[in-house]
Protein backbone atom coordinates (compact mmCIF):
# COMPACT_ATOMS: atom_id res chain seq x y z
CA UNK A 1 0.00 0.00 0.00
CA UNK A 2 1.33 3.41 -1.00
CA UNK A 3 0.61 6.34 1.31
CA UNK A 4 -0.11 9.85 0.09
CA UNK A 5 2.86 12.21 0.38
CA UNK A 6 2.00 15.77 1.43
CA UNK A 7 3.65 18.20 -1.00
CA UNK A 8 3.53 21.78 -2.14
CA UNK A 9 3.09 22.12 -5.88
CA UNK A 10 6.64 23.34 -6.46
CA UNK A 11 8.04 20.41 -4.43
CA UNK A 12 6.31 17.69 -6.47
CA UNK A 13 8.80 15.08 -7.65
CA UNK A 14 8.65 13.05 -10.84
CA UNK A 15 8.84 9.82 -8.84
CA UNK A 16 5.88 10.74 -6.57
CA UNK A 17 3.10 8.19 -6.97
CA UNK A 18 0.38 9.44 -4.63
CA UNK A 19 0.34 13.01 -3.39
CA UNK A 20 -1.75 15.29 -1.20
CA UNK A 21 -1.72 18.93 -2.31
CA UNK A 22 -3.66 21.80 -0.71
CA UNK A 23 -4.62 24.99 -2.47
CA UNK A 24 -7.17 27.57 -3.48
CA UNK A 25 -9.45 26.66 -6.39
CA UNK A 26 -8.73 29.34 -9.02
CA UNK A 27 -10.56 27.86 -12.03
CA UNK A 28 -13.17 25.17 -12.47
CA UNK A 29 -14.36 23.13 -15.46
CA UNK A 30 -16.81 20.26 -15.86
CA UNK A 31 -14.47 17.45 -14.69
CA UNK A 32 -11.37 19.39 -13.72
CA UNK A 33 -10.17 22.39 -11.77
CA UNK A 34 -6.99 24.35 -11.09
CA UNK A 35 -5.54 24.90 -7.62
CA UNK A 36 -2.91 27.38 -6.51
CA UNK A 37 -0.99 26.85 -3.26
CA UNK A 38 1.16 29.96 -3.43
CA UNK A 39 4.14 28.01 -4.81
CA UNK A 40 2.53 27.12 -8.13
CA UNK A 41 -0.55 25.80 -9.87
CA UNK A 42 -1.74 22.27 -10.61
CA UNK A 43 -4.52 20.93 -12.77
CA UNK A 44 -6.78 18.40 -11.08
CA UNK A 45 -8.95 15.84 -12.87
CA UNK A 46 -11.84 14.37 -10.90
CA UNK A 47 -14.70 12.10 -11.90
CA UNK A 48 -17.47 13.14 -9.60
CA UNK A 49 -18.99 16.29 -8.19
CA UNK A 50 -16.39 18.98 -7.73
CA UNK A 51 -16.85 20.73 -4.39
CA UNK A 52 -17.86 24.37 -4.26
CA UNK A 53 -15.11 24.82 -1.68
CA UNK A 54 -12.53 27.50 -2.29
CA UNK A 55 -9.72 25.83 -0.33
CA UNK A 56 -9.20 22.08 -0.76
CA UNK A 57 -6.74 19.23 -0.26
CA UNK A 58 -6.48 16.91 -3.25
CA UNK A 59 -5.42 13.31 -2.70
CA UNK A 60 -4.43 11.68 -5.95
CA UNK A 61 -1.93 10.38 -8.45
CA UNK A 62 0.55 12.66 -10.21
CA UNK A 63 -0.17 11.83 -13.86
CA UNK A 64 1.86 14.53 -15.57
CA UNK A 65 4.89 15.91 -13.75
CA UNK A 66 5.86 18.54 -16.35
CA UNK A 67 2.38 20.11 -16.47
CA UNK A 68 1.64 19.44 -12.77
CA UNK A 69 -1.52 17.42 -13.35
CA UNK A 70 -3.12 15.25 -10.68
CA UNK A 71 -5.84 12.63 -11.06
CA UNK A 72 -7.80 13.00 -7.82
CA UNK A 73 -9.01 10.01 -5.82
CA UNK A 74 -10.81 12.21 -3.31
CA UNK A 75 -11.00 15.86 -2.30
CA UNK A 76 -11.16 17.32 1.20
CA UNK A 77 -12.94 20.63 1.87
CA UNK A 78 -10.60 22.88 3.88
CA UNK A 79 -12.70 26.07 3.76
CA UNK A 80 -13.24 26.13 7.52
CA UNK A 81 -9.59 25.95 8.56
CA UNK A 82 -7.17 28.85 9.02
CA UNK A 83 -5.27 29.00 5.69
CA UNK A 84 -2.33 30.92 7.16
CA UNK A 85 -1.84 28.43 9.99
CA UNK A 86 -2.19 25.51 7.58
CA UNK A 87 0.42 27.06 5.27
CA UNK A 88 2.83 27.49 8.21
CA UNK A 89 2.39 23.82 9.17
CA UNK A 90 3.08 22.74 5.58
CA UNK A 91 6.22 24.87 5.48
CA UNK A 92 7.46 23.13 8.63
CA UNK A 93 6.70 19.55 7.60
CA UNK A 94 6.68 19.33 3.78
CA UNK A 95 9.82 18.91 1.67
Amino acid sequence: MVNFIERTINSLKKEDLKVAVSGVVVDKGKSSFMIDDGTGRAGVFFEGNILDAKYVRVFGRLVNFENKEIEAEFIQDLDKIDKRLHKKLLEMFVD
